[in-house]
């Protein structure tokens, strides 16, 4: 769990600097120097997938273990972390494959934002997230409270508004696609939708304004046109 996370920490921060270098070689190409900027974009990206990718295998090493000796078992909390921080890392991915540009690698894009919803999906439905135990004793209670399962709804919908702008992407450019992007878009909705009613004052701003965002996605695949 420590290790996964702080690889997943790591390949956010990557993710930064490369964000930051992009910016730098951007302004270094108006200004005519380029010197000392050169393919610090693409190292910080290389370096950002590497340990994504990594993060990602000692999620799954934790799940895999999740009832060995001295681990916790898949019931537990550490399983819904851990499936979580898998969808995050994979989630991320397809973020940086989608942000490169290269309509050909749409596809990749969508199917790890794919994979990502399926962790988080998975996450909603461990014993741990279900549960709706109460407090004990003054003490805090076992289960995700409100706030918490309406972040890891916000992070599926998330994910699957990525893999209907992937998909959308992709479909444009001949693509075979597993869905239609619409199918993606609806089920970010839905999830937005939820979030909201789990905590309508820590999210209702901002999983109204992303399901809007995704209604209008849909629309404009349709040719502009709105609800019927």
């Amino acid at each position: 769990g420590n290790l996964a996370n702080a690889l997943l920490a790591r390949g956010r921060l990557q993710r930064r600097l490369a964000n930051a270098a992009a910016r730098e070689e951007q302004r270094a190409a108006r200004s005519g120097i380029r010197a000392g900027v050169d393919g610090a974009c693409d190292f910080h990206t290389e370096l950002a997938e590497e340990f994504l990718v990594m993060a990602g295998r000692s999620f799954r090493r934790a799940l895999v273990t999740s009832d060995g000796p001295g681990i916790e078992p898949a019931t537990s909390p550490g399983a819904t972390r851990a499936l979580t921080g898998w969808g995050a890392a994979l989630a991320l991915r397809g973020r940086m494959v989608f942000e490169a540009g290269d309509p050909e690698s749409s596809a990749e894009a969508a199917a790890l934002a794919l994979a990502a919803s399926e962790k988080y999906r998975a996450a909603l439905n461990t014993p741990f997230a279900r549960e709706e135990t109460a407090p004990e004793n003054g003490s805090p209670g076992s289960s995700f409270d409100a706030s918490q399962r309406a972040g890891t709804l916000m992070d599926w919908g998330d994910a699957l508004r990525l893999a209907g702008e992937a998909t959308r992407d992709a479909e444009t450019a001949g693509l075979r696609t597993e869905a239609p992007a619409s199918d993606f878009y609806a089920q970010a909705i839905d999830a937005f939708e939820d979030a909201i009613r789990c905590d309508p004052e820590g999210c209702g701003d901002e999983a109204g304004r992303l399901a809007a965002a995704c209604e209008d996605a849909m629309y404009e695949g349709r040719g502009g046109r709105g609800p019927s």
